[in-house]
């Protein structure tokens, strides 16, 4: 299951094909695109443009053959009480739809990203790929004079959506748009691997995001006064980027019932031990202020007066105790603010987040983050494997193949458009040029310096 993403003439990117896999990295130069390529990702799995069907403009032969092909397996699954069929037996329709739908809203995705119309977009298309392994199940049943219509993909029962019908008749009960509904759920679902879409189940974790950490509560006040304030005269502010708001969404929205998210406890001792030397903490008033508890201390201590790596450890520490539902975090520059042993630990982390099933897209200048990735994926090969886990203190957790991992580098030349290549895995992992380039350069003038 998976999916490639194509784009040409995007912000400063020339072209570009990307395919997801756990661990995808981009690489490469300031100022290229790299954060552009994530953003647009991030909004295909977020937001409801790139879904959307009904309408005169997309009243093509395709689209209403497979409306109509949903609505005579559901008859099907009604007969029946439930009903599978492969994906690949509808691939090429599933493919001419979604991209019809795609050409069709992309200015208005990448609008909805950006909250702005100044970049720009010439193509974009999503090729499915592995349809041959994915099964769509429908399934019909009675209960309380209702009809319950519902979908899924694979064989995992809560990947279902249902659409609840009022009268018992189907015919009389659903129209275009029902059948739409059940449409852009099976192009969800083929998108998110599979998983049943969740709100924020996608996090994007920006660069900015100790300012924000310190500065969330001013927001929401300035926010809420624009809001709620009726003939108070205030300038226009301009809109942050949609993932920046989800980001600051989910920092406000965190479950706070007491319990943390144990999928993720061995990860957050990580990071709190290990890279924090302390516990980060959100109260549970109204306020919701974030406070750092250093080790052997009792009593917090404000954002504000701490270190700069507590803060940006903190929302990640505190998205992975506190949400209940982590699909995929998107990670612009995780090294920021931390010292080339912690880059290391930080390293340590993305591979244990992919192992914990978390598909992990990271932006990065660190060279000891690619480094510790390659020497893992070297690891994960080697036949004593074992025996060097448990001499470097490492288990399976942390290893990756390298099946699992994507290298996309950008490189921008002055004054013209990035171009974006996808790198090979060799036996000792990824070779970043443009990583090895700068060390070079360094090492050639320290040369003629020292010599």
């Amino acid at each position: 299951m998976g999916w490639k993403l194509k784009v040409a003439g995007y912000g400063k990117i020339e072209s570009a094909e990307i395919e997801m896999a756990p661990l995808t990295l981009f690489v490469g130069d300031n100022n290229s695109g790299k954060s552009y390529l994530m953003s647009l990702l991030w909004g295909i799995l977020n937001l409801e443009e790139v879904f959307a069907g009904t309408g005169s403009a997309l009243e093509t032969e395709a689209e209403e053959w497979l409306l109509h092909w949903v609505k005579e397996q559901m008859e099907t699954a009604r007969e029946q009480g439930g009903h599978t069929v492969q994906a690949s037996e509808i691939g090429s329709e599933l493919q001419t739809v979604l991209q019809a739908r795609i050409e069709c809203h992309k200015d208005k995705l990448v609008k909805a990203i950006f909250n702005s119309a100044d970049v720009d977009i010439k193509e974009l298309q999503i090729e499915l790929t592995g349809l041959d392994d994915i099964s769509i199940g429908f399934r019909a049943k009675t209960s309380e004079d209702k009809i319950i219509f519902s979908i899924r993909l694979g064989n995992d029962a809560k990947g279902y959506v249902t659409y609840f019908s009022e009268k018992g008749r189907m015919s009389e009960d659903l129209d275009e748009s029902d059948w739409d509904f059940f449409v852009n759920n099976i192009f969800r679902f083929l998108l998110n691997e599979g998983r049943l879409r969740t709100l924020n189940k996608c996090i994007y974790l920006p660069a900015a995001r100790t300012g924000f950490m310190l500065t969330k509560d001013v927001i929401n006040k300035v926010g809420r006064r624009a809001a709620f304030n009726i003939g108070i005269e205030t300038e226009p502010l301009p809109p942050f980027v949609r993932p920046i708001n989800q980001f600051l969404d989910v920092i406000n929205d965190l479950t706070l019932d007491g319990e943390s998210n144990e999928n993720f406890a061995e990860i957050v001792e990580y990071l709190e031990s290990g890279m924090a030397d302390g516990t980060v903490e959100m109260s549970s008033l109204p306020n919701k202020e974030v406070t750092y508890v250093p080790n052997g201390k009792t009593t917090g201590m404000s954002l504000r007066t701490v270190s700069a790596v507590v803060t940006e450890l903190s929302p990640l520490i505190l998205i992975l105790k506190h949400k209940k539902n982590v699909g995929a975090l998107f990670y612009e520059e995780p090294e920021m603010c931390l010292h080339p042993q912690l880059q290391q630990k930080m390293a340590r982390v993305l591979c244990r987040l992919v192992n914990a099933g978390v598909q992990m897209n990271v932006t990065t200048h660190s060279d000891i983050i690619l480094q510790h990735i390659n020497n893992m994926i070297r690891l994960s090969g080697r036949e004593d494997r074992e025996e060097i886990c448990h001499q470097l203190r490492y288990d399976s957790r942390d290893l990756l193949w390298s099946e699992e991992v994507k290298v996309y580098q950008l490189r921008a030349e002055a004054g013209e458009k990035t171009k974006v290549e996808e790198l090979s895995c060799g036996k000792n992992g990824f070779a970043v040029p443009t990583f090895n380039d700068a060390l070079d350069r360094i090492m050639d003038e320290a040369y003629v310096i020292q010599e």
